[in-house]
């Protein structure tokens, strides 16, 4: 959601348009998104789908001759000199807003000068005096957009429903795709569930020439680029990732839209808190079930630091059954509906903010976690490539996200038409780490995870974030992310830095637990160290003796719960329909043995090796099947279930 399209194939305007116009209408999931398209030229059509709150101005920007047309989705950041220079030279209004700057840096500098633009965007430009198309994104990827070739053309959209609405695209499953999914709950690289259709690379230049069918696709960037700092000493490190982060904050803080925190008991949103005080009142949402340590943290850092709170309880798992449909047709199963967080309160959140400054992998960033807060520095030191390779397919697989299918487990659940998944997988991660040699080995498991992990799993709460309010991340800033990385192994890689850097500029939101181990987050150990003591008392008397100190749940949300109560008719409609055992994609017998185990409640986290299956096989309906079964009307009404509540109920 929240994004550029575009159709190129011989063809008159009014044809191309038509097209576009398809694809467009199929990626409007909600009442305010907006479409506009344009055919520019003969043969080639774009549009622009947005929510109505970032580049409010009517778009393409068009050079003065006409001849150039510019779409943007996105927005950049520490332009101000940039834009001093651009309008003394008479290139820009001293008003001008973004898609006028990247325009006139693109006439100014061609492509390359938008790729050194600091942001989070997609940029698509017609360059009609050499009829070429030209898109180019940010370092990261924020803005995700997914390419195919025609037969004379290319198109382009940021959903796979854009590129479905067009005649002829073929359906055709990658089969390594399915492979990966089955094993850990999502795909590397480029691929998508179709083999005609990839991801744009982040950090790209693509050019397309259609009067050659010419199409070349650049990196501009890569990891490696950035250079070690191995003088920096921990001290200094601390004081400058605080001004680079409080640098990120400013920039993204932007009157008169309304800015807002998703907060949970972690410290990434708490992070954020802490750097906007000093700004004017901040708005803070959270959401789970009442007792949850997200919850009641979430509260006492918001009364800590003053905000205005909102509380949307999470009483039940009605809510997943309701958004379940819009979740999948936004992230189109690349995020199983086991990570739906906050989905019920996006209308909510609308209202009351414009932007959310996304806490989104601060953890992996400014925590140095990899693979679920495991610092093994064999990951970073492997003995050999293979060992490297085992261990992070492993993680990918177990620790990463919900523990998901074990390779016994695999071999038995395939049905007889796809035994040869077996073991792709593997040979497919193999691949795609093989990628990544050219990285230094002590960094070589962390990019590796943030461009796999990070940038093609996770990034799928920002995207669904986006079909309603805007989103930015000041985790992915890029000087503060570049110092992050830039800092010797034995500082980047400890938690202590994250918690530093908190303590240092807000304290009193370093005195209350954090919610993955119910510990202060303090950097002073003569305050962090007691505080653990009396909790291990604590819990070591409630299991011990009696239950007589409060015991807050760690998961806002029982999903495994869910599935054997709210959702349990609605698991066995999807994983034991006819139609599900016609595709004969796994064995119904497997399915109903797994089925069974998770029913069964003895065991823990069954839910990462079901909710997969289920998520494969609505996609599969939605996407892939001569028949698709179109996604349900999402009933607005059903919003009013989740208000929010005043931090004090």
């Amino acid at each position: 959601m929240s994004g550029i399209l575009g159709y190129v194939a011989p063809g008159s305007r009014h044809e191309v348009e038509r097209v576009a116009h398809r694809m467009a209408e199929s990626m409007r999931h909600r009442p305010y998104h907006q479409a506009h398209v344009v055919a520019v030229d003969d043969g080639i059509a774009l549009g622009r789908i947005s929510i109505g709150i970032l580049n409010r101005a009517s778009q393409p920007a068009r050079s003065h001759d006409g001849q150039v047309s510019l779409w943007l989705c996105g927005e950049y950041y520490h332009q101000a000199r940039l834009r001093a220079a651009l309008v003394n030279e008479g290139r820009l209004r001293p008003d001008a807003d973004d898609a006028a700057l990247a325009l006139a840096v693109f006439l100014r500098d061609g492509a390359a000068g938008l790729s050194a633009l600091d942001g989070s965007f997609l940029v698509a430009i017609w360059d009609g005096r050499v009829r070429r198309l030209t898109l180019v994104n940010d370092r990261f990827g924020l803005y995700p957009h997914v390419v195919t070739r025609l037969s004379r053309g290319i198109a382009f959209a940021p959903e796979l429903k854009g590129l479905l609405a067009i005649d002829g695209v073929s359906r055709r499953l990658d089969q390594r795709a399915l492979a990966e999914y089955i094993r850990f709950q999502q795909l590397l690289g480029e691929k998508t569930w179709f083999e005609s259709i990839s991801l744009l690379p982040a950090a790209s230049i693509l050019q397309y020439e259609p009067d050659r069918d010419r199409l070349d696709v650049t990196a501009y960037w890569d990891w490696d680029a950035i250079e070690p700092q191995p003088s920096i000493g921990f001290e200094e490190a601390v004081e400058e990732a605080g001004r680079l982060f409080q640098r990120a904050i400013d920039a993204m803080v932007t009157p008169p839209l309304r800015t807002g925190v998703y907060l949970s008991g972690g410290l990434d949103g708490r992070a954020i808190l802490g750097f906007l005080e000093g700004r004017g009142q901040a708005t803070t949402i959270t959401f789970g079930a009442r007792e949850s340590r997200d919850v009641v943290y979430a509260a006492e850092l918001a009364r800590r630091a003053g905000s205005a709170h909102h509380w949307f309880p999470l009483a039940d798992g009605q809510w997943i059954h309701e958004y379940a449909s819009l979740h999948l047709a936004l992230t189109e199963g690349m995020h199983s509906w086991i990570h739906a967080h906050g989905m019920s309160t996006l209308d909510r959140a609308r209202e009351l903010i414009d932007v959310n400054l996304s806490g989104w992998d601060g953890g992996t960033t400014l925590g140095g976690y990899i693979v679920d807060y495991d610092r093994d520095s064999v990951y970073r030191h492997p003995p050999s490539e293979l060992d490297l390779a085992q261990r992070l397919f492993d993680a990918f697989c177990q620790r990463a996200t919900w523990p998901g299918l074990t390779e016994a487990e695999e071999a038995t659940l395939l049905g007889s038409r796809f035994r040869h998944l077996r073991g792709l997988a593997f040979d497919s991660f193999r691949e795609e780490l093989a990628r990544s040699a050219h990285y230094t080995p002590d960094r070589r498991a962390d990019w590796f995870y943030i461009r796999q992990r990070v940038l093609r799993s996770t990034v799928n709460m920002v995207v669904f974030t986006r079909s309603a309010i805007e989103v930015r991340c000041p985790f992915f800033d890029y000087d503060f992310l570049t110092f992050l990385y830039a800092l010797p192994e034995e500082i980047r890689t400890t938690p202590h830095l994250q918690r530093a850097v908190i303590t240092r500029r807000a304290p009193h939101l370093a005195r209350v637990p954090c919610d993955r181990d119910d510990r202060l987050p303090h950097a002073n150990p003569l305050i962090r160290r007691p505080h653990a003591a009396v909790q291990r008392v604590k819990s070591a008397v409630n299991r011990r003796i009696a239950p007589i100190f409060p015991s807050r749940p760690r998961l806002y949300a029982d999903y495994e719960q869910y599935l054997r109560t709210d959702l349990r008719g609605w698991g066995e409609q999807v994983l034991f329909s006819p139609r599900t055992e016609a595709r004969g994609l796994f064995d119904p017998e497997a399915v109903r043995a797994l089925w069974n185990r998770h029913q069964a409640g003895t065991e823990l986290w069954t839910i990462g090796k079901i909710a997969p299956l289920m998520t494969m096989e609505l996609v599969l309906r939605a996407l892939h099947d001569e028949d698709p079964m179109p996604y349900p009307a999402l009933d607005l009404g059903t919003a009013g279930r989740f208000l929010s509540v005043s931090a004090d109920a």
